[in-house]
């Protein structure tokens, strides 16, 4: 708590108008005695020493005066100074010691755990893709053809339903679809096929579509159809996704389904 009524500044703006009335003071002590030598010189008394030291005694007084206010004024200046610089560099100090210590937090966390930064950038790309696959054998025709050998439509065709298990955070990125003769040596990469788009004998569905599974997961599935009397038809599924980091079930293990929808006999 300040001892004094006023502050440093109220202080010293009475010091600088007391030093001002001192000098004011002075002057006009001086011009009153310099009146009063000239009013004697003109009436032609003598003028003793006290009346010459006078004007050199306010002259000095003066002088006096000027030099006190003027070093009480630098030293207030000063001392102003290395308080405003003791100031800035307390909270340069500060401030450099909270850097310091966030950075060591931040290098504890780093060495704790080193693959996060990893795993987050794997959770940005996305996940592994998942696969399903399922083959349909030939199917049995209600009549055969004239020939003997059957002959299945399109009506009589072999469904299934391919499904995979994605996290239910998860975004679809890229839907593969791929078909081809069980027996053939084309590779699945040669194979893809468009949904709704003939394969031969066989036909994925319009639209793939999703649907529950659990809390955590949902499942993307397509529809597949074969009608093929000779041979036995593969299809494949393969879905790629993206998921959020935060995500609880961003690196659980996907499971394939494949659920048969229909298989007509003769």
């Amino acid at each position: 708590m300040n001892p004094f009524p006023f502050n440093m500044d109220d202080r010293v703006t009475a010091a600088a108008v007391a030093a001002t009335g001192t000098i004011i003071g002075a002057l006009i002590q001086l011009r009153a005695a310099w009146r009063r030598q000239v009013a004697e010189r003109a009436r032609g008394a003598p003028v003793t020493k006290k009346s010459r030291r006078g004007p050199v005694t306010a002259v000095f007084l003066l002088l006096i005066a000027a030099a006190v206010a003027g070093f009480a004024l630098s030293q207030y200046l000063v001392g102003r100074s290395d308080r405003d610089s003791a100031t800035v560099r307390s909270e340069m100090q500060t401030q450099l010691a909270q850097i310091s210590a966030a950075a060591q937090r931040l290098e504890r966390a780093t060495q704790i755990n080193p693959g996060s930064t990893t795993h987050a950038d794997d959770d940005r790309h996305g996940a592994d893709p998942v696969t399903a696959t399922a083959t349909l054998g030939p199917c049995h025709a209600r009549a055969a053809a004239a020939d003997g050998a059957p002959a299945c439509s399109e009506q009589e065709a072999l469904r299934v339903t391919l499904c995979v298990s994605v996290p239910s955070s998860a975004v679809v990125t890229d839907l593969g679809l791929y078909a081809r003769p069980e027996d053939s040596a084309r590779s699945w990469t040669d194979s893809r096929a468009a949904a709704g788009q003939d394969v031969g004998r066989a036909r994925f569905a319009d639209k793939p579509f999703e649907r529950a599974e659990s809390d955590q997961t949902k499942q993307v599935c397509t529809g597949f159809s074969a009608w093929d009397g000779e041979h036995a038809t593969s299809a494949r599924l393969v879905v790629k996704y993206a998921t959020s980091p935060s995500s609880p079930a961003a690196h659980e293990a996907s499971q394939v389904v494949v659920a048969p929808v229909s298989d007509r006999g003769p």
